[in-house]
């Protein structure tokens, strides 16, 4: 029976607080969306498709927002870039239409956005097991937005997607999963998932090399030779750590991401593109571009001063409005566009924002 997979990237920022106070409506880009966003050196996307092919899955076709069409998994692999006017499931309706046309008979239609670990197989046995032609995932935490679908009852019903609970009498089917989930909602999620990769709790393996027990890299890493590493972090390509700095407790700095001298870096995600000053103290906190999210008090902060810190990312790749309702605290957003008060402050960074 040949199987196919449908990815479909919902909109979202990057990261978002636990308590989410970003404004919901607006279209984010994929390549700004978590989905899209490396975490030890790849992303969720990447690491799908990944994980499809190596269960035999060989058509896999990606419905994602603006910004995506630089996304590449190969030949096997489609990429539907969905503009502002199109819904993003009716692409992926077109898509399921065409399969079936082709001879595929289940399809898997997921939500790009939790991490997942469980046998496809087993799963698939269950879903022809039951002869029904909807299934659902489910794990102790309740419903995933991941389905198999029977192509033939797709097309005779005509079905429309996204499948919602009760539509139809007995439908989905519930298949109940035991392996690892982590459905990454927030940046606390991002920070659990990257703990448990380093201390080895699933199967999401950092990208690069073992320096040492516990210190991954990844290719073209500069190390300062009085910078210190403490086990477990991960440094992504082409990450820079100058002088004096020191990184600890499960933090990872992705690619193309510095931290200048002097500055130490506590249980933090630092994400693609962000480059921190120099003399900082930053802990616990998820950092992209120029927005801290303090995971102590929950709020996400813009700071101006590239001094502290600055966006790298290629302009071409850049969403400008992606962010200009954030960040939230109550209801007027924080703008540090005079920050001589953080200036003097700056080797205390954390006593400024992070400390409670």
């Amino acid at each position: 029976m040949s199987v196919s997979a449908i990815l479909v990237i919902g909109d979202g920022p990057s990261f978002v607080p636990a308590k989410n106070n970003v404004h919901r409506d607006r279209r984010y880009p994929a390549a700004a969306s978590m989905p899209c966003t490396e975490i030890l050196g790849q992303s969720i996307l990447d690491r799908t498709v990944t994980r499809l092919r190596k269960e035999g899955v060989d058509t896999i076709s990606v419905v994602a927002g603006p910004g995506s069409s630089s996304l590449a998994f190969g030949e096997n692999v489609e990429i539907t870039v969905a503009d502002g006017s199109i819904d993003p499931w009716r692409a992926a309706q077109r898509l399921l239409r065409e399969q079936m046309e082709h001879g595929i008979q289940t399809a898997i239609v997921m939500v790009l956005g939790a991490y997942m670990e469980f046998s496809l197989k087993d799963v698939l046995e269950f879903h022809r097991g039951h002869g029904q032609p909807l299934t659902q995932l489910f794990d102790a935490g309740g419903p995933l937005e991941f389905w198999f679908v029977d192509a033939k009852w797709l097309g005779s019903e005509g079905v429309p997607l996204p499948f919602r609970e009760g539509e139809f009498l007995g439908l989905p089917v519930a298949c109940p999963i035991s392996g690892y989930v982590n459905r990454l909602e927030n940046a606390r999620d991002l920070r659990r998932l990257v703990q448990d990769a380093l201390l080895a709790r699933c199967d999401f393996l950092p990208r690069g090399r073992q320096l040492r027990p516990g210190i991954w890299i990844d290719d073209g890493v500069r190390i300062h030779r009085t910078a210190r590493l403490v086990a477990p972090v991960y440094l992504g390509r082409s990450t820079k750590v100058g002088a004096s700095a020191v990184i600890t407790r499960f933090s990872n700095l992705e690619k193309h991401s510095g931290v200048g001298h002097g500055t130490i870096v506590d249980a933090t995600s630092i994400l693609p593109h962000t480059v921190m000053g120099s003399g900082l103290d930053v802990s616990h906190a998820v950092i992209e571009g120029n927005q801290f999210l303090d995971l102590r008090r929950n709020v996400v902060l813009q700071i101006a001063d590239p001094k502290l810190v600055r966006d790298t990312t290629p302009r071409r790749w850049r969403n400008p409005a992606a962010y200009s309702d954030l960040p939230l605290v109550g209801e007027a957003p924080i703008e540090m566009e005079n920050s001589h008060y953080i200036t003097r402050a700056a080797g205390r960074l954390s006593g400024v924002f992070f400390k409670g």
